[in-house]
Order: C-alpha cells, then sequence, then structure tokens
C-alpha cells in the first residue's frame, strides 16, 4: 500500500518501523501539527495537498496516515478536509494512546468522527471520591447503565460514528458483575476502536474470571487510577493483569483532583475551555445521547443534593436524530455548562473519598458559599 504521511514530523521514522508493509512516499507539508511546525523532515519528500490529491487520483498513492494525536483540534480539521475531499483511505495512528490490537484506526469517512468516547456502566463507586467529576458520591452502586439500552446505543453508535477510543467507567465499572456483557457488546459494535475500562483496580482480585476472560477475548486496555488504597496493592495488580494476559496502563498516581463549578453562570465559556477536560474533548454516552462531557450529563444530581438555582439543563444531542451528525458538531462549540465552568485555573484539592460530600468540594471558588442559600 502506497501512502502519504502528515501530522508531527518525529513520527515518520516510527511509522515507518511499525509498519514495514507500507510504502511511505510522502510528508504532506501543508498538513503539519501545531507542535511540528519547527521539525519539517529534510530527508522525506516533500508534496503539497495538491499534489497529493494528483497523485491519489492518478492511482499512484493509496491513501494517508494522520500520524498525531487523535483528540487534538489539529487531527479533527485535517478528518475534516480529507473526507471533504473523498480520500480514499485515511488512517489514524494516534502514538499519545496507542492501541496495541490495532495501531491504525482506517476511517470510514462517511461516518461522523468522535476521537475518544466513555461512558458510565456503573455510577456509584466503592471509593466517592471528593470532586470526581462524575458526581459519584451522589449515586447508588445500583444506578447502572441496562444492558438493553447500552446495547442499542453502541449498535446505533456505530453506524453512525468513527469512535477512535471507548471506555467504560463510572463510578466503578468492576462493580457490574455482568460487565462481561457490556465488554462483548462493545467489541462486537466497535471492533476497530481502541477499547478500554477505567478502574480504581481495588476490586480486580475479586473480579469474576468471566470478566478477566472477556477483557482479553475482546482485546480491551485495563486503565488503573493510582489512587493512594491502589498504590498499596499495585504489585497484586499487575501480577493478575499479567497472569491472565490483559493489556493494561496506569493513570497516576493521583493526589489530587481539580474542581472547577461555580455557582453562577458568569465566566467566560472561552476562557473556562482553556482549563476544560470536556474540550480536550470527553464526549460523553448515556440512554441515547451524546454530551459534550460527563459533568454536563451528571451534575444534575450535585443540582438535585444541593437545590442549586438555574442550573443548566444537559445538553445532550440525539443520536437517534437524522441530522445527528450535524448536530454532533454543535459540542466542540460553547453550551450552557461551560458558563458555569470557572475561567480561572482549576483549584486542586487533596485526593479524599468521602461518605458525606459537601458542595465546597466541588467549587473553584468555596467563598461562593457565603452567599449561597
Amino acid at each position: 500500500m502506497k501512502v502519504a504521511i502528515c501530522g508531527y514530523p518525529p513520527l515518520i521514522k516510527k511509522t515507518q518501523e511499525t509498519f514495514k508493509d507500507f510504502d511511505f512516499k510522502f510528508f504532506i507539508k501543508d498538513f503539519i501539527s501545531l507542535r511540528g511546525k519547527d521539525k519539517l523532515p529534510v530527508d522525506f519528500p516533500l508534496i503539497s495537498f495538491s499534489e497529493f490529491r494528483r497523485f491519489v487520483n492518478a492511482g499512484e498513492l493509496d491513501g494517508v496516515i494522520i500520524a498525531e494525536n487523535a483528540r487534538n483540534d489539529f487531527t479533527k480539521k485535517v478528518v475534516s478536509v480529507f473526507k471533504l475531499y473523498a480520500i480514499p483511505q485515511v488512517g489514524i495512528m494516534d502514538l499519545t494512546l496507542p492501541n496495541p490490537f490495532s495501531p491504525i484506526y482506517w476511517l470510514d469517512t462517511s461516518k461522523a468522527y468522535i476521537s475518544y468516547l466513555n461512558t458510565n456502566i456503573v455510577d456509584g463507586c466503592n471509593l466517592n471520591c471528593k470532586g470526581c467529576t462524575h458526581f459519584a458520591a451522589f449515586f447508588n452502586k445500583n444506578e447502572i447503565y441496562p444492558l438493553k439500552n447500552f446495547r442499542r446505543d453502541v449498535r446505533r453508535l456505530s453506524q453512525m460514528c468513527d469512535v477512535i477510543s471507548f471506555r467504560l467507567l463510572g463510578g466503578e465499572p468492576l462493580l457490574k458483575k455482568n460487565l462481561d456483557k457490556y465488554i462483548a457488546v462493545a467489541r462486537q459494535y466497535l471492533p476497530k476502536s481502541n477499547l478500554g475500562i477505567v478502574t480504581n483496580g481495588l476490586l480486580l482480585s475479586s473480579t469474576y474470571q468471566k470478566i478477566l476472560d472477556a477483557l482479553k477475548e475482546n482485546n480491551f486496555v485495563v486503565y488503573v487510577s493510582l489512587y493512594p488504597p491502589t498504590l498499596k496493592i499495585l504489585d497484586d495488580i499487575k501480577k493478575l493483569l499479567e497472569e491472565n494476559e490483559i493489556a493494561y496502563s496506569f493513570i497516576g498516581p493521583i493526589q489530587k483532583f481539580g474542581v472547577f463549578l461555580t455557582l453562577h453562570d458568569g465566566n467566560d465559556p472561552q476562557k473556562a475551555r482553556k482549563f476544560c477536560a470536556g474540550n480536550d474533548p470527553c464526549r460523553f454516552l448515556r440512554d441515547g445521547k451524546v454530551y459534550k462531557c460527563p459533568p454536563d450529563a451528571l451534575s444534575y444530581r450535585l443540582i438535585e443534593k444541593f437545590g442549586i438555582e438555574n442550573f443548566p439543563v444537559a445538553t445532550g444531542v440525539d443520536l437517534y436524530a437524522s441530522n445527528f451528525s450535524s448536530l454532533l458538531k454543535m459540542l466542540d462549540e460553547n453550551i450552557e455548562m461551560c458558563s458555569w465552568c470557572s475561567e480561572q485555573p482549576t483549584r486542586r484539592i487533596q485526593w479524599e473519598p468521602t461518605n458525606n460530600p459537601e458542595l465546597e468540594d466541588w467549587l473553584a471558588d468555596p467563598d461562593e458559599l457565603k452567599n449561597f442559600t
């Protein structure tokens, strides 16, 4: 297969070493990611995008590989251009979040593009961290994403979208005794995606073998968040995962959480998004809708708990709408929730579990409570 490459120039050599069956012909100089502006390859042929298109139309090139972070704005914009010009083969190799089972994701350019999507399988948690962006401390452990709904939604998702990475989390997903069924459904409908679960790891030693088997058989990566209690059993976690031949990666260590909510809507959304994980992006799936971020979808429980007035209604895009693809693009812009997020750097609080969550544990400025009634 004869391809061009674009994105981050230093990845050319790595890409060539990884994919020896491909014949890498050119680097498209019009599509260099921001961090690579001063790193143009000097020993690799450069062509313009117009030249690239001529080579494709003449049958001298089969397509292109984008070597860059799938979640950044550059990749999304380049994908849009390749879609516009109907480039037949477009692949993404994201070395910042490598898929150990399928290093290149080949796009179906007729579908919408989602670089990263997650969902809660269980809303409750066994830790209940202060400042949790999924507000697990306000949910019960028996509050779940029903399997029937999950299957329906992931099936629809697969029909409408290219999803580069999809993660199941919570709360704590290992609280779900039939997690293996969710794992199988996700792989059935998203065969090319980088799939994983995010867990605090504390329940891994008591997890049903059927779940461990499903993780291995369906090529899932286990992302373990390294909270202080998790660090104490880290060697046991590694041993268990390795014995079961399950791919894993560690997040952290996590000593602090960033909290960002305010009790008013007077923040500049553009400034707030500079400090926002939801702008990365971090889309969230739940009950037939895709949301900009988990806080937008789940903060209603915080509102219910503390009686916060005038808080925005969640802005979810209907997965079953006939114009879903065009609606999905709107999530790249500001939503009402953005005005309730601090436009200052997030406040860092010490990690701590709680059985009695307080409102200040989610506020960027606890002094706001002085005027809160």
